[in-house]
């Protein structure tokens, strides 16, 4: 423009910190074009210089600390005052932006449009407004945020990178994937064993050299992380000066790293960006190249941009789990990177407070909420019971106790449980089981939209559906489904999930050889309790199948049941003539999927271990008894691919349950050859595949599919 060429000397003031710098090389860029002709001086602090000392567009680099004495910044404004400048652009507003005169200045107090977010935009505006003035539109702000310049990267740095890569392996061409995990902020680093399932996932699902980078003081950290690795890396932390580093940044496919100057690097370079954000507004300082995500939870206490975490709990980087970075990545490598900009529900409350089973088939709807919502907080409120289901779900970020018939038993705790829920802040609540009790707290929690079923004071929902569970149209799992059409999600997944703790698996481990069990013993396990009567299949013939398994098949039995069902088992032991192995009222949840995990098979009554089995991957023959749809297998029947129903349905209507005056003859019509034929084929097929129990032994947490979005 005119007035921008008759601009001869223009003073640049950037920032001392080197993301910040970095922030602001959009406004450096926007002065060059507007001002082609004009010559520029930079002021910046030692950590920044590097960012200037090579770039063609700078005239003269002052290097200037600002703890500096007082007499050096007086010799500082003495010289910047005898150049004479037409423009000052003084990022940081310092003292010299307003003792030095000049024609054009960015404004005094900063006044930016709502528009203007990051801080990138905020310092290009100041340079904006310096030049062309504060009325300035949306969109000719975006025609302002020209391309970037990758001119500060010297050919020596770029040269002395590809020999460096060379001297690694990586040659010229080839493509690979960075990783920066280091930052100078500890809050702000995510963990090692994060780092390391994420890097480790990726070679193994993508196949691509991955390179580590980071300065010397990132090396523990990233040797650290190196070292649970099960394939090397290329590792140049410690090796590379900045402006190889930038060169590196340059050349990766995409950049995966911690809230730290890297990622603003690759930002303003505009290569593909995954940030992980703990305690840092992301708004403002997260990653801003055009295709970016920003890895963060909405925790209720951030982002606090504080140094110093007030809880101590550091929940916002905590919370972050390898399945979320995981996703990014795959939506990234699909360029479905606008899914983690969905800010519609920031805290997402699951609630189902029935029992073990029902549960267990929730899972489900946690991980598909994920896959749509990977910034959203999301928890899930359980009954004491089923706790142990859904602690270290990799999708969950909180677990919620209402324990109904203790601690919040009654109106006034009742009404301090809703206020405690109202202070988190939860946006949507899904209630997946209907009572009357849940849909209060969730009223007097205040959360604004409250989806469930049109049962049980359903009043106190804001979107209530019709409950139609009964009429056993489908299974349990698809029925939790449906209330999330209301949050525009369509999915219907079936893969059940429930963490596997190291703590269980040692104390299963520790238990089986006591009882003289030993390692590559097979196991098949025997559940002959449940919650109501009319799905017992006899004792008497659990006691038969139990000793035809241990003679025929040559595997050892163990019979489980909880502790308020060992009377069942018990019976079971009076009648048998092998004597099984005895963990009645043994295991809790957790104890009990690892067991199953070492398990080849689960013979049990209709009931939540069933389920628990399902989600380990163990095989289960599952025995059912009443004539009734709301409670076939058809809704509550295992899912698993190899999973066997035994199901004989007798000409009863109505059903009368527990109250049975035909001696429960569904159940009693049930064989045990039909059993045993089931049993024999899936240990046939097991002991033919040993493949599948080591996949049961070394299951991880599940990672993210491609995603039909």
């Amino acid at each position: 423009m005119a007035e921008g060429q008759a601009v001869n000397k223009i003073l640049y003031i950037t920032m001392s910190n080197l993301g910040d710098a970095v922030m602001g090389l959009p406004a450096f860029d926007f002065l060059r074009r507007e001002c082609p002709t004009a010559r520029i001086t930079v002021v910046a602090a030692p950590r920044t210089k590097c960012l200037f000392e090579h770039h063609p567009d700078v005239a003269e680099l002052i290097v200037f600390d600002k703890h500096a004495p007082l007499r050096e910044k007086i010799a500082l404004y003495r010289r910047l005052k005898k150049a004479q400048f037409d423009v000052i652009i003084d990022l940081k507003n310092t003292f010299y932006r307003w003792a030095l005169r000049s024609r054009r200045k960015n404004p005094l107090r900063n006044r930016y449009p709502s528009w203007a977010v990051h801080f990138y935009q905020k310092h290009l505006f100041k340079a904006v407004s310096a030049l062309r003035g504060p009325a300035v539109t949306a969109d000719e702000f975006r025609e302002l945020d020209g391309p970037r310049n990758p001119s500060f990267i010297s050919h020596k740095d770029s040269d002395a990178l590809l020999e460096l890569l060379r001297r690694h392996g990586v040659e010229v061409g080839e493509e690979f994937v960075l990783m920066v995990p280091g930052s100078r902020s500890n809050l702000k680093r995510w963990s090692v064993r994060g780092y390391a399932q994420v890097i480790g996932e990726f070679q193994k699902e993508y196949g691509k050299t991955v390179v580590v980078a980071g300065d010397r003081d990132d090396e523990v950290f990233v040797g650290q992380i190196c070292t649970e690795l099960a394939s090397p890396v290329v590792n140049l932390c410690g090796l590379t000066t900045l402006g190889m580093l930038c060169a590196l940044v340059m050349r990766a496919e995409m950049v995966v790293g911690s809230d730290s100057g890297a990622l603003q690097i690759a930002s303003y370079l505009d290569r593909p960006v995954i940030g992980i954000y703990g305690p840092t507004d992301w708004r403002h300082y997260g990653p801003w190249s055009s295709r970016s995500i920003a890895v963060r939870k909405n925790v209720i206490c951030g982002p606090c941009s504080q140094a110093l975490c007030a809880t101590g709990a550091h929940a916002c980087i905590q919370t972050i789990t390898p399945f979320d970075v995981l996703l990014a990545v795959r939506l990234m490598m699909e360029g479905k990177e606008e899914r983690f900009q969905e800010e519609r529900y920031r805290r997402i409350l699951v609630v189902r407070t029935d029992r073990i089973g029902d549960v267990v088939l929730s899972t489900p709807v946690i991980k598909v909420l994920r896959e749509h919502f990977p910034s959203s907080f999301i928890a899930m409120m359980v009954a004491p019971a089923t706790r142990e289901i859904v602690e270290g779900n990799p999708y969950l970020d909180q677990v919620i106790v209402f324990d109904k018939d203790r601690a919040h038993r009654g109106f006034w705790s009742t009404l301090t449980f809703g206020r405690y829920l109202a202070r988190l802040s939860f946006d949507v609540a899904v209630v997946l089981h209907p009572t009357l009790r849940v849909h209060l707290v969730m009223f007097l929690a205040g959360i604004a939209e409250r989806i469930g079923y049109d049962r049980k004071g359903a009043y106190f929902l804001t979107r209530a559906l019709p409950h139609k569970k009964q009429e056993g149209a489908k299974h349990e799992v698809e029925y939790n489904f449906d209330l999330l059409k209301a949050l525009e999600i369509d999915d219907v997944s079936r893969e059940l999930y429930m963490p596997l703790k190291q703590e269980s698996d040692d104390f299963v481990a520790d238990f089986l050889t006591h009882l003289g069990v030993g390692e590559k013993e097979r196991l098949v396990a025997v559940n002959p309790a449940a919650s109501c009567p009319s799905k017992l299949w006899p004792a008497q013939k659990f006691a038969v199948l139990i000793d035809r398994i241990q003679k025929e098949l040559g595997v050892r039995v163990l019979v489980v049941a909880d502790a308020v069902h060992r009377s069942v088992s018990e019976q079971i032991f009076n009648l048998v003539k092998i004597r099984p192995l005895d963990g009645s009222g043994r295991f809790s949840l957790s104890q009990l999927a690892s067991l199953f995990k070492r398990c080849e098979l689960l013979i049990s009554n209709d009931s939540g271990p069933v389920h628990i089995a399902v989600a380990v991957g163990t095989p289960v023959i599952s025995i059912f008894g009443r004539n009734q749809a709301g409670l076939s297998p058809r809704r509550w029947g295992p899912i698993g691919p190899r999973d066997v129903v035994v199901h004989n349905p007798q000409p009863c209507f109505p059903c009368l349950a527990h109250d049975c005056r035909k001696g429960f003859a569904c159940l009693d019509s049930i064989g045990i050859e039909e059993v045993m034929g089931h049993a024999r084929r899936i240990l046939r097929e097991e002991k033919a595949n040993p493949a599948r129990g080591g996949e049961r032994m070394t299951q991880k947490d599940p990672l993210p599919k491609r995603l039909s979005i």
